[in-house]
């Protein structure tokens, strides 16, 4: 049947991920550090005008000389996470009633799901993160280049904490090698000196579905990659090397490269 054709392909091909599947609604708000310094300079409470968040980056931007800092964008992303609502009973109703492939077509099965109510979405959680971008490290970007640079750096950071605050939202890594032990995570994902990781090792259980088995825990040592975007461009304009392209990992155990990390508190 094609309930049973279903389940088996979407077994095979993994169907956890189906459960794993989420969505991030965010929106920005954009001040120009111009802006700030000038409510600075008018005597105005940055704390009313700008939020708790603002009168932060106040101080940071304050702390720079004046014709630096009032160049460039200051951006505020506040993220909704929300998952995909699946089950064992949800997962039945769709396999009976709106499972189709390309052996199995039926008109009215597509006409009901692209109808139907049963996919619902269910918040995880919010947060908000900021970038900060200078334009004088970026002389030859335009304004809209600037802010598409800021943006991206935003939403990177409000993820990264989202990652970190909610576990089904976390990501697996690949251990990249073992000697030095080492991933390609960095600064992107929030990383901190000490952060600490469990390693696990994939196999597929007797029903054929992927299990973990922990295989020890490792810290983030005192090397950490500078992934973020736009970093090496960044620091070449600024004359620095840009020879870093792993984390460095402490640890003992039996690893090897492949293993998976994923961080716990």
């Amino acid at each position: 049947s094609a309930t049973v054709r279903g389940k088996t392909l979407l077994a095979d091909a993994g169907e956890e991920l189906i459960g794993n599947t989420f969505v991030v609604v965010s929106r920005f708000n954009y001040v120009s550090k111009e802006e700030i310094m000038g409510a600075a300079k008018r005597g105005l409470s940055l704390l009313q005008e700008y939020g708790g968040q603002y009168a932060q980056i106040a101080a940071k931007v304050g702390s720079l000389a004046a014709d630096v800092a009032s160049k460039g964008y200051v951006i505020q992303a506040s993220s909704y996470l929300y998952k995909l609502s699946w089950n064992d009973s949800i997962a039945s109703v769709f396999y009976e009633n709106y499972w189709i492939d390309s052996t199995y077509n039926s008109p009215e099965k597509k006409l009901a799901f692209e109808n139907t109510d049963l996919f619902k979405l269910e918040l995880v959680g919010f947060d908000k993160a900021w970038a900060d971008l200078q334009s004088t490290i970026f002389t030859q970007k335009s304004e809209d280049e600037l802010i598409r640079i800021a943006t991206v750096k935003a939403i990177d950071a409000v993820i990264a904490k989202l990652q970190k605050q909610h576990d089904v939202f976390k990501t697996k890594t690949p251990l990249y090698s073992v000697d030095p032990l080492a991933a390609k995570i960095g600064l992107k994902e929030g990383l901190e000196k000490g952060d600490k990781y469990e390693v696990l090792e994939q196999y597929i259980d007797e029903e054929g579905r992927t299990r973990y088995d922990r295989k020890g825990i490792v810290r983030v040592d005192k090397q950490i990659w500078d992934n973020r975007y736009m970093a090496a461009e960044e620091m070449a304009l600024e004359g620095k090397s840009d020879d870093v392209n792993v984390t460095i990992l402490k640890g003992a155990g039996k690893f090897y490269p492949g293993l998976l990390i994923r961080q716990i508190k």
